[in-house]
């Protein structure tokens, strides 16, 4: 769009995040429109962070401290920062996308193009939360109450459409994802991306690790010709090595993650269960692979099975 050429889209994505997340746009009568967000003084660092990290592009005046009153909490007031923008051709547009009849309404067309990792990880950082339970990770959430939930089912789609994760709506119209292996997924496409004081955002416990044990049970599809279950499990592991490999590199496992994990979800109908011994060895390795991925034991074998005959 004529105005936003010369901004990166570097920046664009920090914008549209923190739009879509706890920034806004004053609509005051009169004034021309400020870019603005605050932020709890419990979160004063990812405040100045993104006032250092946006300030170049959009003219900012300094964080600045404020008390607010509010009875409703114990000590009968808040503490926060925040930040404003001042007078600029690119709020005056910003304005006109995000909020054409004077509320805020996610301009689709426009966010596309700026919905990168960058764009994701400071809507998650402003707006998302990391559920845990039981020490395990339980979903990941992003606080969209304050979009319609046509908003929000565009936001779902537009999600799926980028990254292959399925969000879905809960009770009080925010985006949620409970799918272990996706949200695996979605804590490593933000990482690069997290302040350090965000870091609680994505500290996942460790996934549970299987035991060593003798014998164990592998559920794999029944179109897999298995005549000696743990002979022919032990070949198709010998993929291990390798799948490590491609699981712990960024861009071959954004890969394999777009083109395989769909297929690892099977009908239990058209599963078969194999009882198999497997050596410590192997149950060390598909640990190791399932730390990285959130995949089940079953799954990375299958996994493995399917690297192998994609090989030339």
């Amino acid at each position: 769009m004529k105005g936003f050429q010369y901004v990166p889209i570097e920046a664009l994505s920090m914008i549209n995040g923190k739009l879509l997340g706890d920034g806004n746009i004053s609509s005051e009568k009169n004034r021309h429109p400020r870019f603005r967000f605050s932020h709890s003084a419990n979160d004063k660092s990812w405040c100045f962070y993104c006032y250092e990290q946006l300030k170049n592009y959009l003219p900012m005046s300094q964080p600045r401290y404020r008390k607010i009153l509010d009875h409703r909490v114990k000590d009968g007031f808040t503490e926060q920062y925040y930040v404003q923008s001042l007078k600029s051709e690119i709020v005056n547009q910003l304005k006109s996308l995000w909020y054409p009849n004077g509320r805020k309404t996610i301009p689709f067309a426009f966010l596309s193009n700026s919905f990168t990792p960058l764009c994701l990880a400071w809507w998650y950082q402003d707006d998302g939360h990391l559920k845990i339970q039981q020490n395990q990770v339980n979903k990941i959430i992003l606080s969209t109450d304050g979009f319609t939930k046509a908003e929000n089912e565009a936001l779902i789609a537009l999600i799926s459409q980028k990254y292959k994760l399925n969000f879905s709506l809960d009770k009080q119209n925010r985006l949620v994802l409970y799918d272990k292996p996706q949200m695996v997924y979605f804590i490593r496409l933000v990482k690069p991306y997290i302040h350090e004081s965000m870091k609680r955002k994505i500290a996942a416990p460790s996934i549970s690790r299987e035991s060593f044990r003798k014998r164990t049970t592998i559920y794999l599809p029944n179109t897999i010709p298995i005549s000696q279950p743990t002979k022919n499990i032990h070949t198709i592991l010998e993929q291990l090595p390798i799948l490590y490999k491609k699981v712990a590199n960024e861009q071959s496992y954004k890969k394999l993650f777009a083109d395989m994990f769909p297929m690892l979800k099977i009908n239990k109908t058209l599963i078969k269960a194999y009882q198999i011994e497997l050596t410590e060895k192997h149950i060390e390795q598909i640990n190791a692979c399932r730390q990285l991925t959130g995949l089940t034991m079953s799954q990375i074998v299958h996994l493995c099975m399917m690297t192998k005959n994609k090989r030339p």
